[in-house]
C-alpha cells in the first residue's frame, strides 16, 4: 500500500465520521427546537401572566372590602 492510499483512507474515516457526527448535531437541535415550540405552546395552559394575576387579585381585594363594608353595616 502506498502512503497516498493510507492517507486517502484516514481522510475518508475522518470525513465518514464528521458527517455523522454533524447529523447526530442536526437531529439534535431538531429535538430541542420540538421540545421548546411544545413548551411555548403549553405556556399558557400552565402559567398566568403577571398582570392577569394583578388583575384577578384586585378585583378580589375589592369584593372582599364591599363584602366587610356590608357585614360592618349589618352589626351597627
Amino acid at each position: 500500500m502506498e502512503l497516498n492510499e493510507i492517507i486517502l483512507g484516514l481522510l475518508s474515516l475522518i470525513v465518514f465520521m464528521l458527517g455523522w457526527f454533524f447529523n447526530n448535531l442536526a437531529s439534535t437541535v431538531k429535538e430541542l427546537e420540538q421540545n421548546i415550540n411544545n413548551c411555548q405552546n403549553n405556556l399558557p395552559l400552565n402559567y398566568v401572566l403577571k398582570d392577569d394575576y394583578k388583575e384577578d387579585i384586585s378585583e378580589i381585594k375589592t369584593m372582599l372590602s364591599d363584602m366587610y363594608g356590608i357585614i360592618r353595616k349589618t352589626k351597627k
